[in-house]
């Protein structure tokens, strides 16, 4: 990247290097859950087709994308065409229902056996239940994802017919739209966000942290597809940063663009002994708090980024004191030039007190 000084390889130019560099966001993720890695593919390539207007698609609105462990198996049953390379080739995928890969470069297809209202019963009654389904349609730009089936929660999403920006703008769009839909309340948050069967008592997981640490890498990877590429666990040498977007340049491969820190904030521990959960005292909030924004400010110094910035998830019962106000929180930020950004997200462990508080899921 950019900002790092590398030693050089024999025979390879700079300049070419940095051209590879530079392609590593178009490039499929191989980290993170299959469920996750076939739902970006499917993103991708229904948006890329949006943006060019749906080309040789007919009357239908629909197509159905199923990720199955053996494509060639499943589509003997049913009597499907093989397809290869659906973002290469202009082939129609309206009206259609894919037996897909992970990536969606291949697999078996078949025009819908059901009218889209029925398909979920009908890959219940094949056996399918069980598959990473992604239903997309065409006349409201939505895609609907159920991670493990179709009995899972369904997660929608935008089918934007515009390529992302890498600008501020849009990330605070993709950080609130995480927000709302990936973490507001249990039911939609990340496994191990908080202690299964007593979130509503706001205990927290073991690392809550670290689980929504690698859900946000997967949902700005998810959202910012072909543009930024998110990595976590970024070591350096003053520490190590939670979340590290990077950007082409146009000319020298990635730069550093925005570096995120992550901290939770919360009213108990997890408990380890079984024995009921410890209080975490303002105090120990606020130590984290500025233990953040020393983070986000010296991270960004050290790796040159245009931003950085402290997302505070705030897990707490009473969310009522403002800790940022706090006087070591305002002389950890004014110790920065320019001060790090700070956004909090409050988590609730009830969904009665998400409505209270004027949110919604949906």
């Amino acid at each position: 990247m950019e900002n790092e000084i590398l030693t050089n390889i024999p025979d390879v130019e700079d300049k070419d290097l940095a051209a590879v560099v530079e392609t590593m966001p178009k490039l499929p993720l191989v980290r993170g859950a299959p469920a996750d890695r076939f739902a970006r593919a499917v993103r991708t390539l229904v948006e890329k087709r949006a943006q060019h207007h749906w080309p040789n698609e007919n009357e239908a609105n629909v197509a159905v994308f199923v990720l199955v462990g053996y494509p060639r198996k499943v589509g003997r049953v049913h009597g499907a065409t093989s397809f290869t390379d659906p973002m290469a080739k202009l082939s129609p995928l309206l009206g259609h229902l894919f037996f897909s890969n992970t990536d969606v470069s291949r697999g078996q297809c078949i025009p819908l056996p059901v009218t889209p209202d029925e398909i979920l019963d009908w890959l219940e009654d094949n056996d399918l239940c069980g598959c990473p389904i992604v239903t997309v349609y065409r006349d409201t730009q939505k895609m609907v994802t159920r991670h493990s089936g179709t009995k899972h929660l369904a997660r929608t999403d935008e089918i934007r017919d515009e390529e992302p920006t890498a600008t501020m703008t849009e990330l605070i769009e993709a950080l609130k739209y995480y927000h709302k839909r990936r973490l507001l309340i249990p039911k939609i948050c990340p496994k191990g966000v908080w202690k299964k069967g007593v979130a509503a008592k706001y205990i927290p997981g073991p690392q809550p942290e670290k689980s929504i640490q690698s859900d946000l890498e997967c949902a700005l990877n998810f959202w910012f597809r072909d543009v930024v590429l998110a990595e976590s666990e970024d070591s350096t040498g003053i520490g190590r940063i939670d979340v590290r977007l990077l950007k082409p340049t146009g000319n020298s491969g990635l730069a550093y663009w925005v570096i995120l820190e992550l901290k939770v904030i919360k009213s108990y521990t997890n408990p380890s002994d079984g024995s009921g959960p410890p209080n975490v005292s303002e105090s120990a909030n606020v130590t984290a708090i500025v233990e953040g924004v020393e983070q986000a400010g010296s991270y960004r110094e050290n790796r040159h980024a245009e931003e950085g910035m402290l997302e505070i998830y705030d897990l707490r019962r009473d969310k009522s004191e403002n800790l940022i106000s706090k006087s070591g929180v305002v002389n950890a930020i004014q110790s920065y030039t320019p001060p790090p950004k700070i956004n909090v997200w409050p988590v609730f462990g009830k969904p009665k007190d998400a409505r209270k508080a004027g949110f919604t899921a949906n």
